[in-house]
């Protein structure tokens, strides 16, 4: 069954079905089945079922950089055998990697948290305005009790994370008490301050690299991926067992199409102070970075994830496996051709061109040498 099979199959479930099915690397899976398995056992399922040939498509066109100049990057990862690991807030999809974690739960959550860093068990049936009125409450008292705001936590931080969080806390009361003196206005931004920096912390996380599984999608050959054909896509071989890959090859993960979105807003909360683990590692994963409405599903994405530290734009260009073939777009310009091909030629990739296919609409390898194509020949003349 291929990927448009896939689609039609899902759209013709029940609407209980479509919300707990997804698709993984060409497979109907339930999402239960993909949550169960955890970090490890995804990880090592991912390790047996990657493709040994990965595709990237490329636009193939200049672009002004940060400092006016005009570039190809699509030229320099050709030419350096490199992928830029992007920032997923500029992807076109607007969901990618965007967590679901909700503002009032968040709130909520997190005023327990510090109430409990205050000595103060609080009942999760409580509202929010309950739980902020006690937070408060407590916050004030121990103020008039010590003279400063000192005190306000009850015992030290369980960890570094936490201690280091309770002083930016007590820091940022002082800081807007010198502006408000409604206190719990001054939490109120505090929290609103909190949550949009966390939620920019989890879509950071990650830099990203995306992969196709095949050079034939219309789709992606007809969108901005490829410059409606103008562009190129590349072939990188899969090598599991070279060394000097194997950091590339334990980053490398399928994604998870599927309809529906979890809200892990209490779980996060939980792992806000804490030192990041495995399970921490999957939460982000599986609801976040790895997981894409069911629209997508006709790109069969693999993604190469990375945390980086910037120290400056090259450090996001990393080096990939071997290109091992080029196939060129089918409305490339001549002259554009003959410099990859060149380049090709000198670098001892082979390449090919991509032509339509005569009975159905699927992109297909051309027969003929680009050389010898009468298109090729009469675009000389």
């Amino acid at each position: 069954m291929d990927l448009s099979e896939l689609i039609m199959h899902i759209q013709q479930l029940t609407p209980q079905l479509a919300f707990t099915c997804c698709v993984v690397n060409g497979s109907i899976m339930t999402l239960k089945e993909i949550e169960d398995m955890g970090y490890e056992e995804f990880c090592y399922r991912s390790r047996i079922n990657i493709p040994l040939k990965l595709y990237k498509y490329f636009p193939d066109k200049e672009v002004f950089d940060k400092m006016g100049n005009k570039v190809n990057y699509s030229n320099i990862a050709l030419k350096n055998n490199t992928v830029y690991m992007q920032e997923p807030r500029l992807f076109d999809d607007i969901y990618d990697s965007d967590i679901n974690i909700d503002f009032y739960q968040y709130q909520k959550y997190r005023l327990m948290e510090y109430c409990r860093r205050c000595g103060l068990v609080i009942d999760d049936g409580k509202s929010t305005e309950e739980i902020g009125t006690e937070l408060l409450k407590i916050i004030i008292k121990s103020i008039e009790n010590n003279n400063d705001f000192s005190h306000i936590f009850s015992t030290e931080g369980a960890s570094q994370i936490e201690s280091l969080t309770n002083e930016i806390f007590k820091n940022k009361i002082i800081v807007g008490l010198e502006n408000n003196k409604d206190i719990g206005q001054v939490v109120f931004k505090i929290m609103e301050q909190e949550y949009q920096d966390y939620v920019k912390e989890l879509k950071n996380t990650f830099r990203i690299s995306c992969f196709a599984t095949t050079p034939f999608s219309q789709l992606m050959w007809g969108g901005a991926y490829a410059n409606c054909h103008h562009g190129f896509c590349i072939e990188y071989t899969v090598l599991p067992n070279d060394k000097k890959y194997k950091d590339i090859f334990y980053s490398l993960f399928p994604m998870v199409y599927c309809k529906t979105r979890p809200n892990i807003t209490k779980k996060l909360v939980s792992w806000k102070d804490r030192d990041k683990t495995e399970e921490y590692l999957w939460d982000i994963y599986f609801n976040g970075t790895l997981r894409k409405s069911i629209d997508w599903v006709f790109q069969n994405e693999w993604r190469l994830l990375m945390p980086f530290k910037k120290k400056n734009d090259n450090d996001y260009n990393v080096e990939f496996f071997p290109i091992t073939k080029v196939y060129l777009g089918n409305r490339m310009e001549r002259e554009r051709r003959k410099e990859i091909m060149d380049f090709c030629n000198d670098s001892n990739i082979p390449y090919v061109g991509v032509m339509k296919n005569s009975d159905v609409y699927e992109m297909q390898e051309c027969s003929l040498k680009c050389e010898e194509c009468f298109k090729y020949k009469s675009s000389q003349n």
